[in-house]
């Protein structure tokens, strides 16, 4: 059964950025009114929704337009977009009514990378300012009144699109269609799928690993580990996520852990170069750990000794 939650489907979608960012609300910042409530609609679009917006990109410190392509009416699909602003936009679009005015902050520490992912080039140190009109929007039919077949469709859209993003070295962007595929992947869970339970558990492992594959690109290493474990409950032999978790407990410094899932690699594959290398990596390492171990315990005594 899949429970109606207008909130899940932006928030999930979001959550690789939250964590990477380690909350963007600390260095994008909307306004202090970020919302000018000029229409009397109750409703808001959701993902996919077809909305009419006007956006306009400004710097803050004279006004000057630095991003004009929306500036007249134009049309935005809510979750279609693979950058940074394109995110931004989303987020306050699925808050919004139509009629209203929502405005959003890029700050100078990442304005420049932001923009310039879009192909605008800015000076460092400035901040830009975006307005963002919603005109009107056509609601689409929200994922607890899809059926089975539609919501495992987007699973695998967005995760063949996630490939071909990591392929192009967007790896944020990539992570995002991963994590999107999961939410579909996740909402499925209870449904009965006789007709394509290995290929949704496939799917699901899959987009766990890659996922990781774009966590460990940007040092997030306990992601990484959560996310091969979720694999590692489905298929306990899983190669693969024994491998990513074991370089990421090595990273981490829990050797001990590291160790198991290595072992366990390379007792599943005794000629894998790569899990043959970690665990070089890893010895070696450990054995660096019991030097300092060892030198700091013979300076202990010895200052006991000669007291």
């Amino acid at each position: 059964m899949r429970y109606p939650n207008q909130h899940f489907s932006s928030q999930l979608l979001l959550r690789w950025k939250r964590r990477q960012m380690q909350g963007r609300e600390d260095r994008i910042c909307l306004a202090g009114c970020p919302i000018n409530r000029i229409g009397s609609h109750i409703i808001t679009p959701n993902i996919r929704s077809i909305c009419t917006v006007k956006i306009i990109g400004k710097l803050s410190c004279n006004d000057a337009i630095i991003d004009a392509r929306y500036e007249e009416e134009s049309q935005w699909v809510i979750g279609e977009g693979d950058t940074e602003l394109c995110e931004l936009i989303d987020d306050c679009l699925l808050c919004m009514h139509a009629g209203d005015i929502s405005k959003f902050t890029l700050k100078r520490d990442e304005s420049y990378d932001i923009l310039k992912d879009e192909g605008i080039l800015i000076e460092l140190d400035l901040e830009v300012t975006y307005e963002v009109q919603l005109k009107q929007f056509s609601k689409v039919k929200d994922t607890w009144h899809c059926t089975v077949e539609e919501l495992f469709n987007e699973a695998k859209c967005n995760k063949a699109r996630g490939v071909n993003l990591f392929k192009d070295g967007k790896i944020a962007a990539a992570a995002r269609r991963f994590s999107i595929a999961l939410k579909y992947l996740i909402i499925l869970e209870s449904d009965a799928l006789t007709d394509h339970k290995d290929e949704y558990y496939n799917l699901r492992k899959t987009c766990y690993l890659n996922l990781a594959t774009c966590q460990a690109k940007h040092n997030m290493h306990q992601a990484v580990i959560d996310n091969c474990s979720k694999v590692l409950q489905m298929e306990s032999s899983n190669l693969k996520a024994l491998f990513k978790r074991g370089i990421a407990y090595t990273v981490l410094s829990d050797f001990d852990n590291a160790k198991a899932d290595l072992d366990s690699a390379k007792q599943q594959d005794p000629t894998n170069r790569a899990v043959i290398a970690a665990v070089q990596d890893l010895s070696k390492k450990m054995r660096k750990r019991d030097k300092y171990y060892q030198q700091a315990l013979a300076t202990m005594f010895q200052g006991k000794g000669s007291k």
